[in-house]
């Protein structure tokens, strides 16, 4: 923990989480010209118990909420000044395959027949693949009555590339970024922070970006909006090289059927073992009833094994080439009710992003932009009312 005497008494803004919202936030103040921010992480930034870590994270403009669509274009729009900025390419566009079972009944990621028809509507480009089709293709095992959407200016986030970027841009611009540095209470009217070794930072504007430890702050101000925390699963898996060219970014639709939820996605080849084996990403997307918690630090943080038995079995079953799994990982996912977020301003001094549900990464430059947009006494450049704090599914 960092001591008192090296921390400073005020601030224009304190950020409290150093993960992809709190990070995005503060290099998009930087960029506004707002060098006096504090961001206050708890352990390290990005780190490997919080839903920021990884080295990759997907964005599409495929969603069956028109809403979702459009704001996922704007973000798509930050997406390229980002990379300006940054000089240097902070996404890899490869297409994205949406396949599997179509039926009219949406899952936290969306489906196919409602993608199909946002993307109709809204003018964006895709291919409708049969199952042979997407056999034919890709090293992918479909079943016969399988069908596809493939969305070819779809891809995969560098989120380790970006996170370093946003760290770069914030600290040039003489922004703190202070870790090992839990905050143990807000001031009840927004204008400060408490940390845990006692010490009072008051601020101009507050900004709440830790993720699912935010109720915790939250709570004591009668503020947090209704969350579940769910521990989802992903791993890598070791592949054939002869295949390692040929493997999509996918995301497959499955009924759940007992235990077995259904919804799994994955990545192409974008990374290497330490001794040069070719390897993807991929994980299930859901999280069994009794593992969903309300109390952060309740969550599960090791693979259970029958979650993992599952993605191996699929994997093994209806991915080409898969060899040996060879990393585990559990990240937390918190998610409100309607698998909306919530990015709002709670008090004239208090911003808020949470809820981020696993998807919120692909829209990281309109989230760093609205709240700093909210942190600077301004109106997110878009409507975000979706996301508002005050939402039924939120406040229930």
């Amino acid at each position: 923990m960092t001591q008192p005497s090296s921390l400073p008494s005020q601030a224009a803004v304190v950020i409290i989480g150093g993960g992809m919202a709190g990070l995005s936030c503060a290099a998009s103040l930087a960029r506004h010209g707002i060098g006096d921010v504090v961001l206050l992480e708890a352990r390290t930034l990005a780190h490997a118990r919080a839903s920021s870590f990884g080295e990759t994270r997907m964005f599409r403009e495929m969603y069956s909420d028109p809403v979702l669509c459009r704001l996922a274009q704007e973000a798509n729009r930050l997406w390229r000044e980002e990379e300006t900025h940054a000089g240097e390419q902070l996404r890899e566009t490869h297409g994205l395959l949406f396949y599997g079972e179509s039926w009219d009944e949406e899952t936290i990621e969306g489906s196919i027949p409602g993608a199909r028809r946002v993307m109709d509507d809204q003018g964006i480009p895709y291919e409708a693949l049969r199952a042979e089709e997407i056999k034919a293709r890709f090293p992918l095992n479909p079943k016969p009555d399988f069908t596809g959407l493939f969305e070819p200016t779809a891809g995969a986030v560098r989120s380790d590339k970006v996170i370093a970027h946003w760290t770069r841009t914030a600290r040039n611009a003489g922004q703190k970024l202070i870790e090992h540095t839990p905050v143990a209470g807000i001031d009840p009217d927004g204008a400060g922070v408490t940390l845990e070794n006692g010490h009072h930072i008051s601020a101009g504007q507050v900004v709440v970006t830790s993720g699912i430890w935010s109720q915790l702050l939250l709570a004591p101000l009668g503020l947090a909006p209704k969350l579940e925390v769910w521990p989802m699963l992903w791993a890598h898996y070791t592949v054939d090289p002869a295949l390692a060219d040929r493997y999509p970014q996918w995301f497959c639709f499955q009924q759940e059927r007992g235990d077995d939820g259904g919804l799994y996605y994955g990545f192409p080849v974008l990374s290497h073992t330490a001794d040069g084996r070719p390897r993807i990403k991929a994980g299930i997307d859901w999280a069994p009833q009794e593992l969903r918690v309300a109390e952060p630090n309740a969550m599960a943080t090791e693979p259970p094994p029958r979650l993992v038995e599952l993605l191996d079995t699929f994997l093994f079953k209806n991915v080409e080439g898969v060899q040996e799994r060879v990393e585990t990982v559990m990240s937390p996912y918190s998610m409100t009710s309607d698998v909306n977020f919530v990015l709002d301003r709670l008090s004239p001094n208090l911003s808020l992003f949470t809820g981020g549900s696993g998807q919120a990464f692909k829209f990281a430059p309109l989230i760093g932009d609205s709240l700093a947009r909210l942190a600077s006494g301004n109106q997110p450049a878009v409507d975000l009312s979706c996301w508002s704090h005050q939402r039924t599914a939120v406040r229930l």
